[in-house]
């Protein structure tokens, strides 16, 4: 019988299996940087996706004729739907197994991006976005996991997890630049052809190079399930749909109410179950609470800052799509570059003070972003997303290890839904809060300017709404055309600088918990690295936690 010692920590979830012997780095996971490679995969699509998308709304809006209001939900549903269930998906990878559940998320989002290829209306589209979105909820925490338990040995699993998170800054870098090139000769339709393809790769490769795993006595939560989706699927509803329609709307109130209803019994129901989705008292350790308020904080900032910049080029400078994504890879590269370079910074200087440099860094460069005006040239943009990449290179993936080596090894698949989960809301929140504000405000900007410049109120008006839908300015009078085109880029720009303001302040107060709450570094472990079982029908070395937070977790071997 083990002693306490080689036992996995406890708590609802952990289970009471023996620890086997230690055993070297990777023995019988001997393919696994290869299915590095293809877990990989996964995570950019998840991400092309994303940026891809945004760059190809204009043209989606003139084909398919969509209103401002249904235009939001083209992008909004794939996020509605991963933040909705990207807990539940995790749950489901510790019941039926890590690779299984990813290749089920590859297949589904790969049937979304075939949906989306062929649509022809706004409804079919939104509707393969959501289902782009099923599939991503599964293939993240998954693809995580899997990572986490592939990678025995720390100082592997810290590289294999920068790779993993800065795989996520390549789909976002070649979401625009692949769209940009595609839109040049095809229909918006293209663009959904590289999630295909990238989709299909990943589910035929991963039954040979993926290993498999299980949680050894994991079961259902289907009432957590059940609540936990409708909790995370009704805040994050109210969230996008009252920044496009206003958080006063009934429809909206009805939302939050179903939100805190569910929420409250989400809470209960988890802490009295013997095996919860999510253990909530994982929030008790504030190190573990401070990097999911890290990590949500550092997608609102990064994704946000991205968003903002890409509206900016494209409705004030009027860049072409590939010119935007070719401009945009200062912010991109950078991250990729910084995330690779992030472990060996962990190991030398510890977690909080990689994090709070990392949430110190985006900020300042959102910050330094307020000094571009609207008539500025690149020269004054790069220095900004310069440092913002600077910034969330230093935060994806020393977060993810952070969440994932600070729970106990049971439980590292749930940490992992726990950590996307958290960036996924970031992932929403910094484009609905910050694209809210630069709607809100443009037009009351412009009618501002327009008017302060001499023209009478009724007509600022009308030219200032006409302009928030997009239009033109064609038909205007010749006194008007010299006026409107300076009003216009200066009043967006400050609509931007508003939002900018908002997410290097929101990014910056994250780093004052993360200087005091994150652990610096990760305790000695009490157990040996558990050999990886061979419980899985495929025979294949299941990695039953093996080590996801054991041994110190990714930054073992730096103390």
């Amino acid at each position: 019988m083990p002693t306490k010692s080689q036992q996995p920590a406890g708590g609802p979830g952990s289970g009471a299996t023996a620890a086997r012997p230690a055993v070297p780095a990777g023995q019988n996971i001997p393919r696994r940087w290869l299915g590095l490679m293809v877990v990989c995969l996964g995570v950019m699509m998840a991400f092309v996706n994303v940026t891809g998308t945004i760059s190809a709304l204009t043209r989606i809006q003139d084909d398919l004729h969509i209103s401002a209001a249904t235009l939001v939900w083209l992008t909004s549903a794939y996020s509605l739907a991963v933040v909705s269930l990207v807990m539940s998906a995790g749950t489901l990878s510790d019941l039926i197994g890590r690779r299984l559940t990813f290749i089920l998320g590859s297949v589904v989002f790969t049937l979304g991006s075939l949906m989306a290829f062929v649509a022809d209306s706004p409804g079919t589209l939104i509707a393969a976005q959501a289902v782009m979105g099923l599939g991503g909820a599964a293939v993240l925490p998954s693809s995580l996991t899997i990572v986490t338990t592939t990678f025995t040995d720390p100082h592997e699993r810290t590289t294999a997890i920068s790779a993993w998170a800065a795989c996520s800054g390549l789909g976002l870098a070649a979401g625009p630049l692949i769209a940009g090139v595609l839109l040049e000769h095809f229909s918006w339709h293209s663009v959904y052809l590289t999630n295909l393809l990238i989709g299909a790769a990943a589910a035929a490769l991963a039954p040979f190079f993926v290993h498999e795993s299980k949680h050894p006595s994991r079961r259902l939560d289907l009432a957590g399930v059940v609540l936990g989706t409708v909790t995370l699927a009704s805040a994050t509803y109210a969230i996008i749909q009252g920044g496009a329609s206003g958080y006063t709307e009934p429809r909206i109130v009805v939302a939050y109410v179903v939100f805190a209803l569910s929420g409250a019994l989400l809470v209960r129901v988890e802490l009295r179950h013997h095996d919860p989705m999510l253990d909530l008292r994982l929030f008790r350790n504030a190190s573990f609470s401070a990097v999911m308020g890290v990590a949500a904080a550092a997608m609102f900032g990064f994704v946000g800052v991205a968003l903002l910049t890409v509206l900016s080029m494209q409705r004030v400078q009027h860049l072409s799509t590939l010119g935007v994504g070719v401009r945009m890879l200062v912010l991109f590269g950078t991250f990729v570059a910084v995330s690779a370079v992030a472990p060996r910074l962990v190991r030398r200087f510890g977690f909080t003070v990689v994090l709070t440099s990392g949430l110190v860094a985006m900020g300042a460069g959102a910050l330094a972003l307020l000094a571009v005006g609207p008539f500025d040239g690149y020269e004054a943009v790069w220095p900004g997303l310069l440092v913002t990449g600077v910034g969330g290179g230093l935060l994806v993936a020393p977060s993810s290890a952070a969440a994932v080596s600070s729970v106990p090894p049971l439980q590292a698949g749930m940490a992992a839904s726990a950590i996307n989960m958290a960036r996924q809301l970031g992932n929403v929140l910094g484009p609905s809060v910050l694209g809210t504000i630069v709607t809100t405000h443009f037009p009351d900007n412009l009618h501002e300017r327009l008017t302060g410049a001499g023209v009478p109120a009724a007509d600022a008006r009308r030219i200032a709404e006409g302009a928030a839908h997009g239009s033109s300015g064609s038909g205007l009078p010749a006194s008007l055309v010299h006026t409107v085109a300076d009003a216009v880029p200066r009043a967006f720009t400050d609509a931007v600088h508003r939002g900018l303001l908002v997410a290097g302040v929101v990014v910056l107060l994250v780093a004052i918990p993360s200087a005091l709450f994150v652990r610096h570094r990760l305790p000695a472990a009490s157990a040996p690295v558990p050999t990886p079982g061979q419980d899985t029908a495929s025979g294949g070395p299941s990695g039953s936690e093996s080590g996801a937070g054991a041994a110190g977790g990714p930054t073992a071997g730096a103390r």
